[in-house]
């Protein structure tokens, strides 16, 4: 990963981190769950966030798998998470938006998924099958970045 990679990902977390999330004249209940990269091999960069970092292991997916596509990974500081995803051996792309993903929690996904919609975005809703699957909604911004809408699965 360049460093310019590294510093458009900080640059990306601080200020989703420090810039409140706003709709309309509402405040929303939107918080930066994750941010997810794509790269080359999972073992070399988690490697490398822990080293350099400090940022353990919380999970995976699949979860029971030697061979993971995803791994999450926490801060010593807390905050928000990143994910580290490895889903091909195809090259990586080279679009911007194409590299990963931002992840946002909200109690409320489908009123954030209409309001991105009604700014022209095109949503991709996820089906998780089960009694009581969480609500996930995929859409781009106008920069072409991908944002998943994560609604935990009602308690």
């Amino acid at each position: 990963m360049s460093k310019w990679t590294v510093r458009a990902l900080v640059f990306a977390v601080l200020l989703c981190v420090c810039v409140p999330v706003m709709a309309g004249d509402e405040k929303s209940d939107a918080s930066l769950g994750l941010v997810a990269i794509n790269v080359a091999d999972l073992e070399r960069s988690e490697k490398y966030y822990a080293e350099v970092l400090g940022f353990t292991r919380a999970w995976q997916y699949p979860p029971d798998s030697d061979d993971p596509i995803e791994i999450g990974l926490v801060a010593p500081g807390g905050g928000a998470g990143l994910a580290l995803a490895h889903l091909n051996d195809d090259p990586l792309p080279e679009g911007r938006g194409s590299y990963g993903r931002i992840i946002v929690n909200t109690a409320n996904a489908k009123a954030l998924a209409k309001k991105a919609e009604a700014a022209g975005s095109t949503l991709r809703w996820v089906t998780i099958p089960g009694d009581n699957p969480p609500t996930i909604v995929f859409f781009r911004d106008p920069d072409g970045y991908e944002i998943e809408l994560y609604q935990a699965a009602s308690q």
